[in-house]
């Protein structure tokens, strides 16, 4: 059996303002071979980064669209409803971009956006293997970094884990710490560069393409004008990279609140799953219009018009709508943190936009699956092939999902309405 037409994708009014509706046609029409036969999506990535599709959030000056934060998440929702693989891997990417706009009088920051301007992709490698908690402050990270007076500059060495979208990425941005002197410090290298080495050995039973594998260091040379001091936390300074020759005096912070920083990736993914919910009702009208006889002992002649079938289909078409519905309004709280200009109300805004993701993601991480396994109920024998994979959908929501697992979110929410206690400050909020 084929993958059902795609035809049936409702595309979001800045996908066709932006003229990438026919591109993520495109995307959606392979996705379900590539996810069969684990084909890398270099050839996608490289589609978009032609198109400076990492840029859309800068200036047109600067060489991007000048759309809005929330017209960003629904760009991205309508990607991940294409292939929520190639969704994935610019996540780290548009955070670190969006960081860097609010810093944009820093040299560094001027100097990341031009080559971002330019078409180049960022990512990230900061997560170890450890015995510490996920996701906790202060960590000392194992990769290491030595002096070397013969190469004037720092060599790198280590491991970094979860490495999703590095082997698509440009540059990356990475953390490592000098074993004499104990102190922490971000670098910022080429992919490229000798010594690194990026690994696809991630093998998750979703996302099987975000190459979330690992990141090897091996004696890199990072220069000193490469390395840069961890931003404070729990101001806007902490939302970019600063250089250490930067005073925070030129920055507006605040000592009336603490700033979420882990927000925008939490929504980030929740919006990615809802995009795959968007995929789900596509393929569920599709393949139900496409099925031609019902079981002897059903109530009409044809699936489309089968009372269980449309109840069904109606059932994701009104979950979807909450779903995509719960999601803007966290994508709405964050963008309110962006735009407001005073910092003790941002502060405020901050908070409150994180307790609206955990929401969205509580709500959506659940009612995805169901609907995902419910896409499946309606295809009745025609929705098991291997080759359409539409079990492929319910594996990528969970392993979405897993990244901040929703259990822990629905205690924090509790304790939040019932105590009025703050969500904790640490990752993943």
């Amino acid at each position: 059996m084929s993958a059902p037409n795609t035809s049936t994708i409702a595309w979001h009014e800045i996908t066709k303002r932006l003229g990438y509706v026919e591109l993520f046609e495109h995307f959606a029409d392979g996705a379900a071979e590539r996810d069969v036969t684990r084909r890398l999506i270099h050839e996608e990535v490289a589609a978009l980064k032609q198109r400076r599709f990492g840029a859309v959030r800068l200036p047109q000056e600067l060489g991007g669209q000048g759309i809005s934060l929330p017209e960003l998440l629904w760009l991205i929702r309508d990607l991940a409803t294409a292939d929520p693989n190639i969704a994935h891997i610019w996540r780290n990417h548009f955070i670190t971009v969006e960081r860097h706009l609010l810093t944009q009088e820093v040299p560094f920051s001027r100097t990341l956006i031009e080559r971002v301007g330019n078409g180049k992709v960022l990512g990230v490698a900061f997560n170890e293997e450890t015995n510490k908690a996920a996701g906790s402050v202060g960590r000392v990270p194992q990769t290491s970094m030595q002096w070397s007076e013969a190469q004037q500059g720092w060599l790198v060495s280590g491991v970094k884990i979860y490495s999703t979208g590095n082997i698509y990425s440009d540059y990356l941005f990475s953390v490592a710490s000098n074993p004499d002197t104990g102190k922490v410090r971000q670098f910022f290298v080429s992919t490229d560069a000798p010594g690194i080495t990026l690994d696809d050995d991630w093998d998750g039973f979703g996302q099987k393409l975000t190459g979330s594998g690992n990141t090897r260091f091996d004696n890199v040379l990072v220069r000193e004008g490469e390395l840069f001091d961890l931003p404070g936390r729990g101001n806007r300074n902490s939302l970019a990279l600063l250089s250490p020759n930067e005073t925070e005096a030129s920055h507006r912070t605040t000592d009336t609140g603490f700033y979420y920083s882990a927000t925008a990736q939490q929504i980030y993914l929740t919006t990615v799953i809802s995009g795959i919910v968007n995929r789900v009702f596509a393929d569920a009208v599709a393949l139900v219009r496409k099925r031609t006889r019902n079981f002897y002992h059903g109530l009409a002649e044809l699936p489309s018009q089968e009372p269980q079938i449309q109840a069904g289909i109606g059932r994701i078409a009104a979950y979807r709508s909450a779903v995509n519905a719960v999601t803007d309004r966290a994508i709405e709280a964050l963008d309110q943190v962006w735009l407001e200009q005073d910092d003790s109300l941002a502060a405020r805004k901050s908070m409150l936009a994180t307790v609206a993701a955990s929401e969205a993601k509580v709500v959506t991480d659940e009612v995805a699956a169901n609907l995902a396994s419910l896409l499946i109920d309606l295809a009745s024998g025609s929705g098991v092939s291997a080759t359409a994979a539409l079990d492929r959908h319910w594996r990528n929501i969970k392993v979405i999902a897993s990244h901040n697992p929703r259990l822990y979110k629905e205690q924090v929410l509790g304790d939040y309405y019932l105590n009025s206690a703050l969500p904790p400050t640490g990752a993943f909020f």
